[in-house]
Formats: structure tokens, sequence, C-alpha cells
């Protein structure tokens, strides 16, 4: 039977070259040193057979040398210390972010953490019962550039750090205690050139899964289930399978599919008797009637699952589960249907990595960054520029989070096809997924080169998967021959024509925003500060090459357009589907404007540790229909006595009253039918209370107030989760401010926190969403940025209690208890 065993746990890792290690030898199996057992590990030198033996023996008996290795004539001299530089990982990792900020080597596109070279080292045992199994080895994600030896022999290279890849190791592996430990070493180099103009981290930053099954099975990602009409009595589903026999003889086989409602119930199943020839594929086409199918959709994420199980002479020699959603999902000129039902593109971009993490999240941040944009309104993500996690596409489709897959490169070499058809094959099952992007921004878009590409991978995408739309997101439309348009900046970028005058001499393009805005911010930061490295979340006065203008009362210099700009242009253009903000949270490298000491992009409506910036309510009030609003900025400002102080308030209600130490400041209407959502006060400092009261149909329908705090006094934790599974992987996120006597957070505190973990967890990461601060995500110690950071805290194996101490000099402690437990379900 299949099974499929997490390979996170125990490995051994070094950054830095450990010496040349061959990929080609004189004879099979030879490399040795680190790709084989070393030292107390159970081992021969290599796996050697009786005339290699007497042919060593009689080496060592001429060279009096009882070491002599054969290794050292058909191998190659394999480094052999295994100690030193070597530390215990588990898995996902990435190196890069532990080591120091370098404004030398790093480079702005890639946080200033510098490129380099890591190996991870694993030794492991297969049980002697497993003999006669397959058994692969399945990588999630390596960044980047990666080689794997296993037992003394190199399996293979892969270049792209996105996306998923395997090797078949069966043959290599050692079976028993007799046979001994196995070794796998996996090089990671990110100095050969970068995939992307963001920080991409390096390592095995995702899982990795050993995986065994049958000779006769079903094929890696090998199903796919799909509805192509909704009928609410009775829905066909179709299921097809793909069969691998790696047997050397025809195997005669049936395939069993059994279809399980939400409630893990029963409700159709099939049966197909087939055939295979010996080392060979076969695809079989199954379809099953579900009766009053539960709707996969935003609202109502109901999941099902497709259980083949293949059976061979009255036994089931596999089963391979699937899920899926029953939805149907199409792109017409005026958007998209879900369901046959309109759906505004309410979307975000999003790189993948994350505060105390990089690029290596565990499962539960996944979950906690698609819950975040939730919560502000979000229906859609992008996945820039690449691939995602498979954890984050699962989340999405419990969560009821629409997905734009996106494939790294437009390109039709091998070596890209087959990227692109990991992409396709490994996630087409995922509900969530409304539409693929082949690409991003190709700059050679609408040439004779780029089109004949173009034509290549779109078609690829239409054979794999039918059932969905295709788009390539660029600037410009000129010579783009695709399914879908998808349109980047139109609201702000030029190529000839708007796209609003595009659409009028092409009146049967489908055209999706698929990149908006790019409004640069930093969390709690008014004025632009160079020397720091932040963004004001008023609107710098900053372009993306660091040039400074005067750009007006709203700001927006910086980046590409406002956030109020691309609101009303979609307005203007509804037939664009909806917007995709660039971005949803911010992200280490592209550090525009202004470079060092900036670590991180502004770009982001939520930081680098999910934070709101004050933009986040905005995109409230334009994506929700509950009340809005939201006042900034903070009200401690002691060396403006007096002086005026821009008030914003976002809102989504008619009508707002400013009041500021129980005096009215007056009311401003907002025509949120127009795009007006955005209304300004111009105020005299005096510290105190400032409140807004927004009204709708003349009734006060929310509120938001901002006081002036007293000088730091304590420590305050909140943990997200307060129960964790005992399982060394799930996470709680643990915000940390600082606040006054009176309980409100100090919106200027800078203290740094020292942390103290006992019990049954561990510190995992810090962040505090601040661009330029170069303080470790590693560490046990990090400074708040504006009032807050944020702690990352990690169950271990036992159940338990996890105790969390935070202090600061000058500041009352802060005590949180966790509880890790082993029953805990979700």
């Amino acid at each position: 039977m299949r099974t499929r065993e997490n390979f996170d746990r125990n490995w051994m890792f070094h950054v830095g070259e450990v010496g040349k290690i061959v990929k080609t030898v004189k004879k099979a199996g030879m490399i040795a040193g680190l790709t084989n057992a070393l030292g107390e590990e159970r081992h021969e030198p290599f796996a050697i057979g009786e005339a290699g033996r007497v042919s060593q023996n009689v080496a060592r008996e001429l060279l009096g040398d009882p070491n002599f290795e054969l290794t050292q004539i058909y191998g190659s001299d394999t480094p052999k210390d295994k100690i030193t530089g070597w530390v215990g990982v588990n898995l996902p990792h990435d190196w890069r972010l532990e080591q120091p900020y370098n404004s030398e080597r790093g480079g702005a596109f890639q946080g200033y953490l510098p490129n380099g070279v890591g190996y991870y080292r694993k030794v492991f045992q297969i049980p002697q019962e497993d003999e006669g199994k397959k058994i692969i080895i399945e990588f999630d994600g390596v960044m980047r550039n990666s080689s794997v030896w296993v037992n003394g022999c190199f399996v293979g290279d892969h270049l792209s750090g996105y996306t998923s890849f395997y090797y078949d190791i069966t043959d290599l592996l050692k079976y028993g205690d007799e046979e001994g430990d196995n070794v796998i070493l996996v090089r990671t180099d990110t100095t050969g050139g970068d995939e992307g103009w963001w920080y991409e981290g390096g390592g095995i930053y995702r899982h990795v899964w050993l995986t065994k099954y049958d000779y006769l099975h079903v094929d890696r990602w090998g199903t796919f289930v799909r509805t192509e009409q909704i009928d609410n009595e009775m829905t066909a589903v179709t299921v097809e399978t793909t069969v691998s026999n790696e047997y050397p003889q025809k195997m005669k086989y049936g395939i069993r599919t059994s279809i399980l409602n939400p409630a893990g119930e029963l409700v159709a199943i099939t049966e197909t008797d087939c055939d295979t020839p010996g080392i060979d594929k076969q695809t079989v086409l199954q379809t099953v009637q579900v009766a009053k199918p539960l709707l996969w959709s935003q609202d109502t994420p109901h999941l099902y699952e497709a259980v083949t199980e293949l059976l061979h002479e009255g036994q089931i020699v596999d089963t391979y589960r699937t899920v899926y959603g029953i939805r149907t999902v199409e792109y017409l000129q005026d958007g998209l249907y879900l369901n046959g039902k309109y759906v505004q593109v309410k979307g975000t971009c999003n790189h993948q990595d994350f505060a105390g993490v990089g690029i290596a999240l565990p499962d539960r941040v996944h979950e906690y960054k698609v819950k975040r944009l939730l919560e502000m309104g979000c229906n859609a993500y992008r996945c820039a520029h690449h691939p995602p996690a498979p954890e984050l596409l699962d989340a999405c489709d419990r969560l009821g989070m629409l997905v734009l897959n996106e494939n790294r490169i437009t390109e039709s070499t091998e070596i890209k096809l087959d990227d692109l058809k990991s992409m396709l094959y490994r996630d087409r099952n995922h509900p969530s997924i409304f539409m693929w992007s082949l690409g991003n921004e190709e700059k050679i878009s609408g040439s004779y080169q780029a089109n004949r590409m173009l034509k290549r991978t779109k078609d690829l995408a239409k054979r794999i998967d039918p059932t969905r739309p295709v788009t390539a997101a660029n600037l410009s439309q000129i010579g783009m021959d695709i399914e879908v348009n998808g349109v980047n900046y139109g609201e702000s970028i030029k190529i000839g024509q708007s796209i609003g005058e595009w659409i009028q001499s092409h009146p049967e393009a489908k055209v999706l925003n698929t990149e908006n805005v790019s409004f640069f911010s930093a969390r709690g930061v008014y004025a632009d500060d160079p020397e720091g490295g932040r963004c004001s979340s008023y609107g710098s006065r900053y372009t993306m090459l660091g040039k400074e203008l005067d750009v007006g009362n709203l700001g927006g210099a910086g980046g590409t357009s406002t956030p109020e700009r691309s609101w009303r242009y979609f307005l203007n253009n509804r037939f664009s589907g909806g917007l995709f903000v660039w971005t949803g949270f911010d992200y280490r490298g592209e550090t525009t404007p202004f470079q060092w000491p900036s670590v991180l992009s502004h770009f982001g409506i939520l930081d680098y540790c999910g934070f709101a910036k004050d933009s986040y309510y905005f995109y409230q009030s334009i994506w929700k229909d509950e009340p809005i609003v939201h006042l900034m900025p903070h009200w401690n400002w002691p060396d403006r006595l007096g002086q005026q102080v821009e008030v914003r308030v976002y809102t989504n209600c008619n009508e707002v009253e400013l009041m500021l130490n129980g005096q009215s400041l007056g009311k401003k209407q907002a025509d949120a039918e127009a795009g007006e959502h955005t209304l300004l006060w111009q105020v005299a400092y005096e510290p105190g209370l400032l409140e807004a009261f927004a009204y709708r149909d003349g009734k006060v329908a929310a509120t938001e107030r901002k006081e002036t705090t007293t000088e730091a006094y304590t420590v305050h934790l909140e943990a997200n989760r307060s129960e964790l599974l005992a399982d060394g992987q799930d996470v709680s996120m643990v915000t940390v401010s600082v606040r006054d006597q009176s309980g409100r957070v100090v919106p200027v505190a800078n203290n740094r926190i020292q942390f103290h973990i006992t019990g049954e967890g561990k510190l995992l990461g810090l962040g505090n969403g601040d661009p330029g601060c170069h303080e470790s995500d590693r560490g046990d110690a990090r400074s708040v940025f504006n009032g807050y950071a944020l702690a990352l805290i990690q169950s271990l194996d036992e159940a338990g209690e996890i105790r969390i101490e935070a202090s600061s000099e000058g500041l009352v402690p802060a005590v949180l208890t966790l509880q890790s437990r082993k029953d805990l379900t979700n």
C-alpha cells in the first residue's frame, strides 16, 4: 500500500562549500565520502561486490594500506568531514535568512542578503520489508540549482527554485540492518543567476516526502477531477486517472473510484477493468454522478475527495486520494463567473516570504497570511511570480480564496516547459485556482520570438487543463494573442493608448487587471525618511527610481498609482474584472525607492509581519459591505503642538464627523458610488482624543478613535492561537506590543524586547515590519517598530505548556502561556 512519509526532520546543514563532489565517475556507486555512510554510520565504503572486494584486498596488500578504498581509483577524492561546520536543522529551512545583511554583496533586489552555497545531509534507514516497493523522494521546492546524491550515486540536478520535483531512488537504497544506513546529500546554490527580482532565499525551503508504493500505481499527480457543468440535482464528475505499470509484464487490474462528500460520506462509486503493458502508462476516464452537489465557492468552500484504488487479483495494491471541489469557472467579457455567478476580483499579488522565516514558511503561516487577506475583504490571491507551496493552495481551498496561479517565466525551452508542466499537473485539482498565468511582464513580449513561445506554452496549458482560462500579465497588450489579456497598471502606464481605448479597437477581448497600484508606505510612518529607509503612509514623494517629486495632497509618486486612483480606474473600466493590488504583504528585497538601508519592499497593504498599514482600511472600505471607518495618523505629536496635522479618514459610509477632545471639526460626505472613500481634514494638533463618527442613513454606523498615549510602561503579548498541535511544526503568531499604563499601544515605541521560551515550544523567528531594520529574524531579541513586533512560536513534539517571557529595560515584562496538545484537531 502507498505511504507518504514526511522527510523534514534530522538533517545536517553546512553553509559554504565543503569541497568538490563529482557527478561523474568511472564506476557505478563510487562517489562515497559525504554521499555515503561515514564513521559510526552503518556502512561499507560503498556497496562492494565480490569482484570488487577481491580487487580492493589485493590493492590494500600491495600498498600496505588497510584503509585503501577502490573509490580512490574509480571514484573521486570526495570530502569526508561531516563534523566541521555542520549543524542540525529541520525543514523547511532558509539558510540565507541566517546570514548578516551586506550592503556590498547582497543587492537591493535580494534584500542585501548574500547569495551562496549550502549543503544538506541526512542519514536514514529503510526497513527490510520495503524492498520490492517503488520508493521516490519528492521535493516541494529547493532554492536553487540543486544537486542530489544518494548512497554514492549522483541522482540529478534541478535548476528552478519554484517547481516541485522527484527522484526514483528504489535501486540505490540499502534495505534493513544488514545493508546499513542510507545517506542523501543535497547541494543548493543561489550564485548562478537569480530567477526573480525579489528576495528568493536559499535551501530546502519546502517539504520533502518519501513516498512508497507498488510497482502498479497511480502516477505522480496522476488524477484530474473536474466538473464542466453544474446541475443542482445531479452533477456529472469526470475523473481522469493515469496508471503507471512498472512491472515488466502486462498487468490486469481494476480502478475503483469513490467520491466522498465534505462530511466524509460515500456519495458515488464506479469501477473500471483495465490492463496496461509492462513498463508503460495508461490514462482512463471515468464519470460518476453526484446527487445534490455542495458547490465550492468563496462563501461555501465545500471540498470533496476522490479515493482511487487499484485492485489486482482481488487485492488493493494502491490508494490515491484527491481533494477537489465541485464548481465551474469561466471568464467572460465582463469578468469572472464562478458557478455561473459574477465575482468581482478583489485581489492582491503576493510573494511567498514572511517575517521570521524567510521563504521557509510552516503550513500554519501560509494559513495565517490567507486569513489576514480575507479579513481585509480580499477574495483573490495572485501567486507572484511563480507556483506557490502546495500548502498555500490547500489553505485557499479550505478558506475560499480564489487563486491566479502563475508560471515563473514564459519560455518554451524544454526545461521551462517541464517547469510549466510541473505547475499544471501538480495544481490542477485545486478548486481555488480560477486561472493560469503563463508569466509576468516578459520584456520580449510582442516580439516574433515571444509570440511563438507564448503560443506553445498556451497550447500546452490548454491541453493539460482545458477547464480554466489562461492569461499572461503584461504592461502592453500589443501582439498578445492570449485567451484573457492580463493588464498590469492599466491605470497608470500608457503604452501607446489606455486600456479603455485599446478595448474599443479590440471589442472581442477579455481583460483582467493582473497588477495594480504599487503604493509605497511603511506602517506608522507619516513622513518620508530616506536615511531610515522608510516611506510615508500618506504617499511617498519618491519615485520608483528614488527621485523626489512634488506630488500634491494624496502623494503617490512612490510606486505607480494611489489606491484611490486605481479604484476609480476599475469603476470606469468594469470590463477589466477587478483589481490585483501590488502587494498584499511587504516582502524582502526590491527595496525601491531608497535601496540601502531598506531591506524590505514598501508595497504591502500589510507589513512583513501581517500588521495592517493604514491603506488596509481603504481596501476594507471598497471591498467590504460592513461599515468601515479608519483614522490616520496616530495622535502622539509632542513637537507639533498647534501645528497643522493632516487627518485622513477611510470609509464606506455616507458621512463622517471628526471630533477632537469633544469638539466637532465638521462633517464631510463621501460618495462611495463615485469611488470616494477618502476624506481629509487639516487639524491644529493638541493632545487628547481624536474621534471619527461614520454615518449611514443619518445614524452612526462605525466609530474610531486615536488617543494621545503616555510614555511606554509595559510589554504586552497576544497570541492568535492559544493551543498548538504537539507535532513539532504548528505555529502561533504572537503579537508583541508596547503599551502605556492605561493599556494603550504607544505608536512611536521602538523598545528592544528580549524573549525567553521554556516548555514544549521554541522561538522560530521574529519580525517587526520595519523596512530599515537590520536586526536578525533568528535571534532572541527584537525591537518593536512603531509599537509592534511579531514572535513566531513553534511547538515541539511533546504535549505541555509553552511559556513565553518578553522583557525590556524599564518596562513591566509580559508572560504568556500557550498549550501544546496531541489531540488538537484543527
